[in-house]
């Protein structure tokens, strides 16, 4: 590792874990002054509040490990751009911008899948090309950096590993971190169309088929 870029990455780690803290606040905030009695004809106000609720909740278990990736991508025609991968997006709720983009996002296949240099991705029909610059995995411990891996395809040996070794409750909430680009594209296939996955027992072949519904459902 560099340790001029680990400082740099570190302080990235500090200001995004800060951001959340922020848009945390706000929302506590928001809540804190909502009228939370409602009836049936103010439905749409309970389930607006309900998603602050939800909101809150996914922001405090994001915040000790805010993302676990980050890939620089350049569209065509457009800026080169720094996304930083977690298990959940959050938004700045000022600038509307992306603080982590979600891994079931169409852009995070790239991630997965793409290789340093030309690459592409589908969304909303629609295939966007560019370029890929970087592609870098985190181990972070709450809120702590404790190493970076730059890499050209996913599934870093060493980050593996540690993913493995860690008990098994980590080990189900860590796992989206170490997906292969094989069981990417198995959770990404089309839900409507008939799927055979194959694997060795403890090969998380159910995660990644019920992992398939929670990315048709973002």
């Amino acid at each position: 590792m560099d340790k001029e870029t680990f400082l740099e990455e570190e302080k990235k780690l500090k200001s995004t874990v800060a951001k959340i803290t922020e848009e945390e606040s706000s929302i506590e905030d928001t809540l804190s002054m909502a009228d939370m009695n409602y009836d049936m004809e103010n439905l749409a106000k309970g389930q607006v509040l309900q998603m602050y609720v939800n909101k809150l909740a996914n922001m405090k278990k994001l915040k000790n490990t805010p993302y676990f990736a980050r890939m620089d991508f350049k569209e065509k025609d457009k800026n080169k751009e720094t996304f930083y991968i977690g298990k959940l997006s959050v938004l700045d709720s000022k600038t509307l911008e992306p603080i982590v983009v979600d891994w079931r996002a169409p852009i995070s296949n790239l991630y997965y899948e793409g290789k340093i240099g030309k690459a592409s991705y589908k969304a909303l029909g629609e295939k966007i090309e560019g370029e890929i610059f970087l592609k870098r995995q985190y181990i972070i411990e709450k809120q702590k950096l404790k190493k970076y891996v730059d890499i050209n395809v996913t599934g870093n040996d060493e980050l593996l590993q540690n993913a493995l070794e860690e008990k098994a409750d980590d080990r189900l909430k860590n796992i989206v971190a170490t997906i292969q680009d094989e069981q990417n594209r198995i959770i990404r296939a089309p839900i409507n169309s008939p799927l055979i996955v194959q694997g060795v027992a403890g090969s998380r072949k159910n995660y990644h088929c019920t992992s398939q519904n929670s990315v048709f459902n973002l």
